[in-house]
């Protein structure tokens, strides 16, 4: 089975119509989906996700699209547990050189975890961090 993370840049570009990624993702997003593959993310990275689109203009779609995703059998939503925040913040600790937030070496411990090497994203640290970056 083909898998992808979805990182929060991706979900925003769906959304966000006035997103400068938007068309490119949703082009991206259509051709994954026709390869059938099957997407990952997490908890945190909805958050991140709720978290940028709380705005009032926003907040509606950005809470029906999350529901949306967790009704969607395509796509795996892992659980924000203290264990994951821990190997996470430990790699964030580890890697002073870097700038990568903690949500993404949360999905940085998922991605490795589940032997997902590609990510629906935009964002460099993916790359740095030896994974293959769709967007």
């Amino acid at each position: 089975m083909l898998k992808t993370f979805v990182d929060t840049v991706a979900w925003i570009a769906l959304v966000n119509t006035r997103d400068s990624l938007h068309e490119k993702a949703k082009e991206v997003f259509t051709d994954l989906r026709r390869q059938n593959y099957h997407f990952t993310t997490s908890e945190f990275v909805l958050l991140e996700f709720a978290n940028a689109l709380s705005a009032p203009d926003f907040r509606g779609k950005a809470s029906n699209f999350i529901e949306g995703l967790q009704k969607t059998s395509d796509v795996e939503i892992v659980s924000a547990s203290s264990d994951l925040f821990a190997l996470g913040f430990e790699l964030y600790k580890n890697r002073p050189d870097k700038e990568w937030s903690v949500v993404d070496c949360t999905s940085f411990i998922v991605m490795e975890e589940m032997n997902i090497s590609e990510a629906f994203t935009e964002d460099h640290h993916f790359e740095q961090a030896g994974f293959i970056k769709f967007l």
